[in-house]
């Protein structure tokens, strides 16, 4: 392995361990800077489709803040969010840099398409902002390396929207599998089966069915099960092989995105995982799937209710589930970032994390673009093509 990756995930894991402790990442302890932040926080977003939406209803519907200011180039989008957020009656712009300019912001969300993130997120932290930057942090290598190095110098917080990082029940088993009580774990399942909504059902989301501007399905959407599979194994892979691509969806026109794909993903010390997505599966055989097996025990961790285990070789040990209350983690993740702006600590979901998980889902882009077994280390020296090889 070259110095650079032993490095990068030998910080991973003393992330993870940390991050393995409820209380600690939940209560957001470890302060970064001295004092206290704001008692209401300002915020604007830029972004106001489907998902900034919801993310500005969340911030309204967080204590002690005004969303103050919107930005979006589609006028119909902007006026929907301008209606949606009700007595705050923020300001509407259609260039993101003005409303960088408006007096008296905090903080902004990032929740355009991800082709746009590094420029967005970086003119953010340059202005002083905190920032919220939804999930993918970024599409390429190069803009996940920009984004890092300007978030550690900035005087604002960036906090990144891989959300299942809020689920309360998950920093329980998390807590108890990085404590060791299962032993080691040797092998994950994962799966994400959904069924495609058909043309014009995501209209507004055209930039979806886009390489270009998505990257994908495997960095735009599968980066969540991909960060847990990190977080379960408490590193990153060291290679990955993968097969997939487009062979039934072509729809909406210019689609050209993968509806289908399987990886292997190897993790140090010779432990493996296995994730594979499809768009054309029906909800009844299809779903999320997120098992773990161990030495002593194995977890099914549900994205929704308990997480439940299995104790091997011991007959007269019952299941048991580890419960939780059922919450929304969009609206966790967004009170956690204000949260941390308010207590002024490192979010639970920082530029390290964000970058681990998307360079996580380009490694498997990268093997399924190049039919290949790829490796992090050529990842990080070579980047990700942009489009599959072709015959």
């Amino acid at each position: 392995m070259g110095k650079k990756s032993a490095v990068s995930r030998r910080n991973f894991i003393q992330r993870g361990v940390a991050a393995a402790s409820a209380p600690a990442v939940l209560g957001l302890a470890g302060s970064l800077f001295a004092g206290s932040g704001p008692e209401v926080i300002t915020c604007g977003v830029i972004g106001t489709g489907g998902r900034g939406r919801y993310l500005m209803e969340n911030a309204i519907n967080a204590p002690g803040v005004k969303v103050a200011a919107l930005c979006d180039i589609d006028q119909k989008a902007l006026e929907t969010a301008l209606a949606a957020a009700g007595e705050h009656k923020p300001k509407t712009y259609t260039y993101y840099k003005r409303l960088l300019e408006h007096p008296g912001l905090d903080a902004v969300f990032v929740a355009t398409p991800p082709y746009l993130h590094k420029p967005m997120i970086i003119d953010v932290l340059d202005a002083g902002k905190h920032c919220y930057a939804e999930k993918p942090m970024c599409i390429t290598v190069h803009d996940l390396d920009a984004v890092l190095e300007r978030s550690r110098t900035a005087a604002g917080i960036l906090q990144v929207g891989q959300q299942l990082r809020f689920l309360p029940q998950y920093h329980k088993l998390m807590s108890r599998l990085h404590g060791g009580e299962f032993g080691r774990i040797g092998f994950i399942r994962c799966q994400r089966y959904a069924d495609w909504e058909g043309p014009g059902s995501r209209g507004e989301m055209k930039w979806l069915w886009s390489i270009e501007e998505s990257g994908d399905q495997i960095l735009e959407q599968s980066v969540h099960e991909l960060d847990v599979i990190n977080w379960l194994m408490n590193d990153h892979p060291v290679r990955i092989a993968g097969l997939g691509g487009q062979n039934l969806i072509f729809e909406p026109e210019g689609c050209n995105v993968s509806d289908h794909y399987g990886l292997t993903l190897e993790y140090p010390g010779g432990r493996h995982a296995v994730f594979s997505m499809t768009k054309y599966a029906p909800y009844e055989i299809g779903g999320r799937i997120i098992n773990a097996y161990a030495e002593k025990a194995s977890v099914d961790a549900p994205l929704s209710g308990p997480s439940r285990i299995f104790w091997r070789g011991e007959s007269t040990r019952p299941p048991e589930e580890i419960t939780a209350e059922e919450v929304n983690t969009t609206y966790e993740a967004v009170k956690g970032f204000f949260q941390s702006i308010r207590q002024r600590t490192q979010p639970v979901v920082d530029a390290e994390t964000g970058r681990t998980a998307a360079l996580t889902a380009m490694l498997g882009r990268k093997a399924i673009y190049e039919r290949r077994v790829a490796t992090w280390d050529e990842l990080l020296t070579e980047g990700a093509p942009v489009r599959p090889v072709r015959d």
